[in-house]
């Protein structure tokens, strides 16, 4: 190699080392810079996603409230159909944030998100966004009288299209609670036939004598087939029956527990009852909302199981 081809590879390796050593010096730079860009200019932060877990399912809907409890969170709205999950009616709703149902009263025009998850719902985002007049508001019966009265020994038939009456369930426990297959809120029905699931799991491998019935508060549309196809869902044995019955029927029984229904129908509006009945046909407990826990029903219906036992 020429010496002068030898100096300038040298005189390049320098420039090299050169550019190396300021490229370094440019990165420390930067790497020290960093969090102070970060303190000066915090929006280039990633916001955190409000999007909903993926096991939660959003809708938009309308209504009028009827009724209103912000200290415990509770709400009834008369609300329009949600399309493609619940047709037009009232219900109770719980908030996600109690604080937004304070200042609304009966009448009020609302939007809201109506929030559904495995096992419950939840309204939230809540805005008033008019006022209407209001109809007879939505009242709930007290039921704690009926403990200790008879049950009403009315008609039905079960979803095989099997008629009885209700005396017939006489000589052992019984827990009757009311359902309509339209209701598709987790919290409400769908709880009711859960609580009674997990019943009937803890009871089956009792010897003793005891039944769980679900009557529906919308006959003319839960026909026995269509009880049929919605009782498979929950599994029932044959201690566990879907009745339906006529309107009449079925009223003279919802009036004994103070379990009050309005309109009919998709436009159902109902509160929720369960009860607990012993073997010579005597109301023993009236658990009313949807707060209560399969446990208790469980223990009452052992406690009574147990007494006809000894």
């Amino acid at each position: 190699m020429k010496l002068t081809n030898l100096l300038q590879l040298v005189a390049a390796i320098v420039r090299w080392s050169g550019y190396l050593r300021t490229m370094r010096f440019a990165i420390r730079q930067l790497l020290w810079l960093l969090p102070l860009v970060t303190l000066i200019f915090p929006g280039c932060e990633r916001a955190p996603s409000s999007v909903l877990p993926p096991s939660v399912v959003s809708y938009a809907v309308r209504g009028v409230l009827q009724s209103a409890d912000a200290t415990n969170g509770r709400a009834v709205i008369a609300h329009e159909e949600i399309p493609g999950y619940m047709a037009a009616m009232t219900m109770e709703f719980t908030a996600a944030q109690p604080v937004e149902l304070a200042g609304l009263v009966p009448g009020d025009v609302l939007i809201f998100e109506l929030r559904v998850m495995e096992r419950e719902s939840r309204i939230a985002k809540v805005k008033k966004v008019g006022h209407s007049a209001l109809a007879t508001p939505f009242a709930t019966t007290p039921a704690e009288d009926a403990t200790g009265t008879l049950l009403p020994d009315v008609a039905l038939v079960d979803e095989h299209g099997r008629p009885f009456r209700l005396a017939e369930t006489k000589g052992g426990a019984l827990a009757v609670t009311f359902i309509f297959t339209r209701c598709p809120l987790p919290d409400f029905c769908p709880r009711m036939n859960a609580h009674f699931a997990t019943v009937q799991r803890a009871l089956s491998a009792s010897t003793g004598k005891w039944r769980l019935l679900s009557v529906t508060m919308d006959p003319a549309y839960d026909t026995p087939a269509r009880l049929a196809e919605y009782a498979a869902r929950y599994q029932p044995d044959q201690r566990w029956s879907f009745a339906t019955g006529e309107a009449t029927e079925i009223a003279k029984l919802t009036a004994a527990f103070g379990l009050e229904t309005k309109g009919e129908g998709a436009a159902l509006t109902h509160n929720l009852r369960t009860i607990v009945v012993d073997a010579t046909g005597r109301v023993l407990r009236v658990f009313t909302g949807n707060e209560w826990q399969p446990e208790e029903l469980i223990a009452e219906m052992r406690l009574e199981i147990s007494a006809e036992e000894k």
